[in-house]
């Protein structure tokens, strides 16, 4: 009995069908990663676009109407965003068109003799994983974007610019409604008081009126 190999059984119909099918599903598996990435990046852009440049959701204009610590955590947000989007808008073009500098790193690659096949099917397993984690990336920044612009819809407020009026022993803080002649309108505690100035000792324009003294 020989030791060498035998010629195995000869396919059927079906599974010279099915080995064809499978040959021509793998010619083109990079051709569909590449158009999927493409069609994924114009999507997702398209959505960006919408949210910043046409300003379809947009809180306020000026983070610095918030107190400052929800201002601080707008602008880590909107960095993180920035970070998460970049890396994002990376793997999409790296899914879409490929390798940077391709065309070197393929005359190296033919240096190692590897069939062309395997190096595309290759390309075409890099190039989904690149288009999974780029859409994950890319909705992660979305999500980060609107959490920026919920933070200044529902921050409070920073407070007001107030005048500090001293009477003697009493002081009065609280932000000015109205000025007349010799006289000035506070409101102090959300109570409109009026402050007649050729009584007061001094008048300091202060950034926030202090919180009043426990008991």
């Amino acid at each position: 009995m020989s030791g060498g190999l035998l010629p195995g059984p000869t396919p059927t119909a079906a599974q010279l069908r099915r080995a064809r099918s499978v040959r021509r599903a793998l010619e083109r598996e990079l051709d569909r990663v590449r158009e999927a990435a493409v069609a994924w990046r114009n999507g997702l852009g398209a959505i960006l676009a919408g949210l910043v440049g046409f300003s379809l959701i947009k809180g306020r204009s000026d983070v610095g109407q918030i107190t400052p610590g929800w201002a601080t955590a707008v602008g880590l947000l909107l960095l993180a965003a920035l970070t998460v989007g970049g890396a994002g808008a990376f793997c999409l073009l790296r899914a879409a068109h490929g390798r940077p500098y391709a065309r070197w790193l393929s005359e190296a690659d033919d240096a190692t003799g590897r069939p062309l096949e395997v190096e595309d099917h290759d390309e075409a397993l890099a190039s989904a994983r690149f288009l999974r984690t780029g859409t994950v990336l890319t909705c992660l920044c979305t999500a980060l974007l609107v959490t920026a612009v919920g933070v200044t819809w529902y921050a409070p407020p920073k407070d007001p610019p107030g005048l500090l009026v001293r009477q003697g022993a009493t002081s009065l803080c609280g932000e000015v409604v109205s000025a007349g002649r010799g006289t000035v309108v506070l409101k102090v505690g959300g109570v409109a008081t009026t402050v007649v100035l050729s009584r007061a000792d001094s008048l300091t324009p202060v950034a926030s009126c202090p919180a009043p003294a426990a008991g």
